[in-house]
Order: C-alpha cells, then structure tokens, then sequence
C-alpha cells in the first residue's frame, strides 16, 4: 500500500535536510491523527512545486526526514481555462483536472457561461477551489498543485493566448485536424454548454480545434478527458518518459 501523502506549504520544507525534525503544522498534525498514522508509519510530504519528502513520525509526533526528492516539470504542462457552470459539477471537474495532472486552472466568465463570479463571491470560490485542489492532489500523490489562477472574461482570455506555446480549444466538429503536441506550455479551454460564441471564436481565432470523438461531453468531463487524451497521446504518462525524481536518501 502506497504511503500517504499530506500537502504542506513550500516554505515549510524548504530548508528540510536528511535525519532532521520537523514540528508539523497543526492542520496537517490534525490530519494524521485522523488518519490515525502511527510512530515510524512511511508517510510523505509534499509542498506542490515538486519536493517530496518522506520520513515518519516519532513518539513525540514529530516528522523524521528519511528522504528527499524533487520531480521536474513535467514536459507538457497543462492549464484549463473552464468555462464557469452551474452547481457543484464545477467543483467535480476541478478535483478531477487535478488529478489528471493538470498544473493551472482558469476560471472563466465565457459569454454563454450562465454563473458568474463577481465581487465576494470571487474570494469565496477561490478559496473553495484552492481547498479541493489541495485535497485532490494529496488524494492522487502529486507533487505539483495546480494554480487557481484570478476569474477571466474572455478579451481577457483572448490576452493570454500569447503566453503558451499551444493553444487549445475543444469543439464539437473541427474541419481541421488536430496535429498533437508533445511539449511545452498548453492552454485547453473548454467551453459552456451552450458552446463557445461567434464573438469568442473570433478572440480566439488562431487556436487549434480538437474534437473529442463522436460524443458530446458535459462541460466538466470535457476538460477532464480533453487533458487525458492530450497526456496520453503526448507520451506523458508512459512511465518511461515521465518527469524525473533527483533524490537524496541515507538508504
């Protein structure tokens, strides 16, 4: 059984070296004692920008240090720009993007979008996603948490297309075929459900169109299997090419 995995913030093991003790926040204390970890159980820490660390309790609930290991971005780096939906189906996407591995997600007011965040409601679901990210990652043993990035319109969308290598929009036809990618940085946008507007097909206008197959997908499983097709077809997650580990160990 893999050992478990708690989140904790990068400045906390920044300066973690081999054998040495680390008094744990609270919250992540707490989250061991629920989980009932034991004195000398293996478990690990990661801090969302690639260090892992894993080590174990001592009988005065301190972290030992055994081991320490830092993966490397993975080659293709994915962020989802998610066009902004109804209800909880939102919150169910972001777990599962985070899961798959994506590294930045973007909340997005798209003009068919029928939610949108504004005021209050921005920091309130920021720190709502910020907090299913988190659990996600330590759910799916990441090492890198994805970043929740500020809510956009879509001109301001259309601004950052320039900052990626690749730019991606999901469609439900494409006259074109899409060519693949296999590194770099990728924006996926995925759009409402009631589609992506003439206007927004004009702002993003020199982004490539992926179909999905044949089947038309919810908007919150869209960006999920648009992320999967892209890791899988990239070669990302073949366990011959995935990213690195440099570790140190006393082993």
């Amino acid at each position: 059984m893999s050992a478990p995995v708690f989140l904790v913030d990068p400045e906390f093991v920044s300066d973690a070296a081999l054998e040495s003790i680390l008094e744990l926040p609270k919250a992540v204390s707490h989250h061991m004692s629920v989980m009932r970890i034991e004195p000398n159980e293996l478990c690990e820490l990661v801090d969302g920008r690639g260090k892992r660390i894993s080590g174990n309790l001592n009988i005065e609930g301190e972290f030992v240090v055994r081991n320490i290991a830092v993966e490397a971005l993975p080659s293709l780096r994915i962020d989802v720009a998610q066009a902004l939906i109804k209800g909880d189906r939102l919150e169910n996407s972001l777990d599962m993007l985070t899961q798959v591995g994506v590294m930045g997600l973007i909340p997005w007011m798209a003009d068919h979008s029928v939610v949108k965040w504004q005021g209050d409601k921005v920091a309130k679901q920021f720190t709502k996603w910020t907090n299913i990210s988190r659990a996600a990652t330590e759910q799916s043993r990441r090492s890198w948490t994805p970043e929740i990035r500020d809510p956009v319109t879509s001109p301001e969308l259309a601004n950052r297309l320039s900052t990626y290598d690749h730019v991606i929009v999901l469609v439900e036809a494409s006259g074109e075929k899409y060519s693949g990618v296999t590194s770099g940085s990728v924006l996926l946008i995925v759009g409402p459900e009631g589609g992506i507007s003439a206007r927004e097909r004009e702002l993003f206008g020199e982004a490539d169109s992926l179909t999905l197959g044949t089947s038309v997908f919810r908007s919150e499983t869209a960006g999920v299997v648009g992320a999967s097709y892209l890791f899988t077809q990239s070669g990302e997650w073949d366990s011959q090419s995935g990213g690195t580990m440099k570790g140190l160990s006393n082993a």
